[in-house]
């Protein structure tokens, strides 16, 4: 009996022990779990947290690199998915942006900070409507990011051509943010554009005052300079940009016309070599930064190549280079005048005036242009000029600015043939150069 009574308590602790050791390695697993739950939640906080400061100081990429962390830890996150889209707007990446959006909107259905950044995301490439019905709440409300929709706006003022409506909000951003350099920098880019050298000059300045590293204040007022020939102000000025960043590409060429103009062109050569070297993306990337279009940036390095060439007499050297440019932007008339220089240079006489033929037609329409704009200050809400201007940039200019001004004129009369034919066809062309 007592053998029996042993053996019953010897199995009953064997039991308890057996009972105690899953208790304590399921309260372990539970342990580690939470942990590894709640550290991935406090990381995607933390990653969150410096994206939006990176956005706060305008560093979209560095701002894309911490967001990207967040979203390998977990994509289905909803403030994630909002800051990628936020981003990737910021970085002048539209396309991904609007692929964010859809799938935040697919995992939490529509939502004010999803509105909110969709009418941001219309604004980036022309399409006011939905953010000018709502800009007076969103100024209102902000967010903490009432510098981010001042810019948007402004930004989609200058593509339509609205610089009143433009310089207002310019007015109310500066008055509420007199340390921020953008909005001296973008008045003197209206203003450049207006032919009001000086002032723009000013602008850029003050922008520069502000904030002596502002790479594209710094570039602007080169341009500026360099319009009125004063060459080495503008080479100082350029060379200030790759001071705060070293192989900024837009400055490299910038500063290789200087040298140009300066007849040194073996000095000239290097600084282009090395623009060369900067990878094709950083180098888009640059050219963009400081207000160039893609289309500029695409053979700009090219171009002056071939303009260096064609001034130290190395007339071949010049066709290459310039034939190549032309291949990588058709429309660009500066390298087809270049080329026709070469082309006289190397004796084809022919070819030479068919470039000129090219140019005089541009230039025609380049003056109807000019009109256009003249004619729409005194009439804004006018769609037929609107889609004027928009096929004038489609044929001869742009494709990509073409685009945003043929639907412009399709907000302001939403049933204009021109306009719609205009896209139609434009979108036809597309999708046949796709398929070949």
């Amino acid at each position: 009996m007592t053998s029996q009574v042993t053996e019953s308590r010897s199995s009953d602790q064997k039991t308890r022990r057996r009972s105690s050791r899953i208790i304590v390695g399921g309260l372990c697993v539970v342990i580690v779990l939470a942990g590894l739950i709640f550290g991935k939640s406090v990381w995607i906080t933390f990653c969150q947290w410096q994206a939006e400061r990176n956005l706060q100081s305008r560093d979209a990429e560095a701002a894309l690199s911490w967001i990207s962390k967040a979203y390998q830890a977990d994509s289905q996150n909803t403030e994630t998915l909002l800051i990628l889209a936020r981003a990737h707007r910021r970085a002048h990446d539209v396309e991904p942006a609007v692929k964010y959006l859809k799938m935040l909107f697919k995992r939490a259905g529509p939502s004010e900070e999803l509105h909110r950044e969709q009418w941001l995301v219309e604004a980036q490439v022309g399409d006011l409507t939905n953010l000018e019905q709502h800009l007076a709440d969103m100024l209102i409300d902000p967010r903490g990011h009432a510098q981010d929709i001042c810019e948007t706006f402004v930004n989609s003022c200058i593509l339509n051509y609205r610089f009143h409506d433009a310089i207002r909000m310019i007015e109310v951003w500066q008055a509420d943010f007199p340390n921020d350099p953008l909005p001296h920098y973008y008045h003197g880019r209206i203003l450049e554009h207006q032919g009001d050298w000086e002032n723009a000059a000013n602008e850029f300045n003050a922008a520069l005052k502000i904030s002596p590293e502002h790479i594209p204040s710094a570039y602007n007022l080169a341009r500026v300079k360099l319009s009125h020939n004063q060459v080495d102000a503008a080479l100082e000025n350029y060379q200030q940009c790759t001071k705060n960043q070293k192989e900024h590409a837009a400055a490299l060429v910038g500063i290789a016309r200087c040298l140009r103009m300066k007849q040194d062109a073996d000095a000239a050569r290097e600084v282009l070599k090395q623009a060369q070297q900067v990878p094709e993306q950083q180098r888009l990337k640059d050219f963009r930064t400081v207000g160039d279009p893609a289309y500029v940036a695409r053979n700009a390095i090219l171009l002056e190549l071939g303009q260096l060439e064609l001034s130290s007499g190395n007339y071949k050297q010049a066709v290459s280079d310039l034939e190549e440019a032309i291949k990588l932007n058709p429309k660009d008339r500066k390298a087809r005048l270049a080329l026709a220089d070469a082309y006289r240079g190397s004796g084809m006489l022919e070819k030479a005036e068919q470039q000129i033929q090219i140019v005089q037609k541009t230039q025609q329409a380049i003056k109807r242009l000019d009109e256009c704009f003249d004619l729409l200050q005194k009439d804004l809400d006018n769609a037929d000029l609107r889609a004027e201007i928009g096929q004038i940039f489609l044929e001869h200019i742009s494709e990509n600015q073409g685009v945003v001004w043929l639907k412009n004129a399709l907000y302001y009369n939403p049933q204009h043939q021109q306009a719609k034919q205009a896209l139609d066809d434009y979108y036809a062309k597309q999708r046949s150069r796709a398929t070949q």
